[in-house]
């Protein structure tokens, strides 16, 4: 089970009579979701991340959002800020990143990118399993259409590996959560209503489900396709370009390395806030040698991202309406994705429902997991508890 995720990926496999995360090389539990090239030869995952500073104009990041992206598409010009490589329109009006690989210039698309770090995220399961690995269920976000679904399926074939299916991210965690709940509802009884919401580092997505004993049911899935810990590390960043620029003279923003200096030490400070009320902030050497230090307190990243919440309730109504429900009929509130984990955002989803959130689902590993058991109910070699599930496409298919 492959969670393909826009930051970071995590891999689960189904073995032992039960399902472990998979560990990467150098012992982390999820990989950094990027594509490095240099002088010789590619960085991907781990040791990408690691260069990815020094090597920015080479490094493609954001692979969920780069698969089937359309040149000319309305999202493209949100999209554009959050890479750092070069992104040129394709013959198909596809977009493509143009990166430097032994000395030339060589341009990829969304799926080859793609191929390059599920192929990356295989040879590591491999590796850590000592099976032959051939199946893969790949969780994908809900607002992914037909077509990213089938490019994202065409990327796991020239990796080598066979995608018995290409599921949705929250889906994914619901099942997981199904399966391993004793208690819930027999046949003859009121299904039991859970709603999940998962913020990412890109997307928040949220889906209304009915559990019984042995099977699920979505009722309702509703996104914000823009809203994620991304935009909570840019605003971070962008406050601090304003305040460097006036006190120490020095503008990231026309410089990509400070820039990413910045923005991965904003990652770090928004993870402090999460559990302080305060965090000192000090990168060295940002650009032309200059060591900055500022600090933030998290009454004032509220303020940045004041905005942003304000959009919280939107999925959530969406969801309900869509599933034909009201927030009394939700008898749990689950929330998964590192994003969930900032404590105004709690309190706002919190409101919207009106409920204490439950997290009985590990927040980073669930979709993972819950992927690895959809593909072990496809294999024939392994014995699964039944459990069927019935999702919902948020696009029509025309036949």
């Amino acid at each position: 089970g492959l969670d393909l995720g826009n930051n970071n990926s995590v891999i689960a496999v189904a073995r032992n009579r039960g399902i472990d995360v998979v560990v990467n090389e150098v012992s982390n539990r999820s990989t950094p979701s990027l594509v490095g090239f240099g002088p010789k030869n590619r960085f991907l995952g781990e040791s990408g991340k690691t260069k990815q500073t020094s090597n920015i104009k080479n490094t493609v990041e954001n692979l969920q959002r780069i698969v089937g992206l359309g040149y000319s598409d309305s999202d493209f010009d949100e999209e554009k800020k959050y890479f750092t490589s070069k992104l040129v329109k394709l013959d198909d009006g596809k977009v493509g990143g143009q990166v430097k690989l032994a000395g030339e210039s060589q341009t990829f698309n969304g799926i080859q990118l793609a191929a390059m770090f599920i192929d990356k995220v295989k040879v590591t399961t491999i590796q850590e399993t000592k099976a032959n690995i051939t199946d893969v269920c790949i969780a994908v976000p809900a607002w992914y259409t037909e077509e990213q679904r089938y490019n994202i399926s065409d990327a796991a074939r020239i990796a080598g590996l066979n995608p018995v299916r290409v599921v949705n991210d929250v889906t994914a965690s619901a099942v997981s959560y199904g399966v391993f709940k004793t208690d819930l509802p027999e046949a003859e009884e009121k299904p039991r209503i859970v709603a999940f919401v998962d913020i990412g580092h890109s997307t928040y997505t949220c889906s209304v489900v009915a559990f019984k004993k042995g099977e699920l049911k979505v009722l309702g899935t509703a996104y914000d396709k823009h809203f994620g810990g991304r935009n909570f590390d840019r605003a971070i960043t962008e406050h601090f370009a304003d305040e460097f620029k006036s006190k120490y003279k020095i503008d990231i923003r026309e410089n990509a390395k400070g820039y990413s200096r910045v923005l991965n030490a904003a990652e770090k400070l928004k993870k402090v806030l999460s559990a302080n009320t305060a965090a000192p902030f000090n990168v060295e050497s940002v650009m032309n040698d200059v060591d900055v230090s500022s600090q933030l307190t998290r009454e004032e990243l509220e303020e940045l991202v004041a905005p942003l919440l304000k959009r919280v309730t939107e999925p959530v109504s969406q969801a309900l309406a869509q599933a034909k429900l009201t927030v009394d009929d939700v008898d749990f509130v689950e929330i998964i994705g590192g994003t969930t984990r900032i404590p105004i955002l709690k309190n706002s989803i919190s409101e919207a429902f009106g409920k204490q959130l439950s997290s009985t689902l590990n927040q980073d590993e669930a979709i993972a997991k819950g992927a690895a058991f959809i593909c072990a109910i496809h294999s024939p070699t392994l014995r699964v508890r039944p459990f069927k599930f019935e999702d919902i496409h948020p696009y029509s298919v025309s036949y």
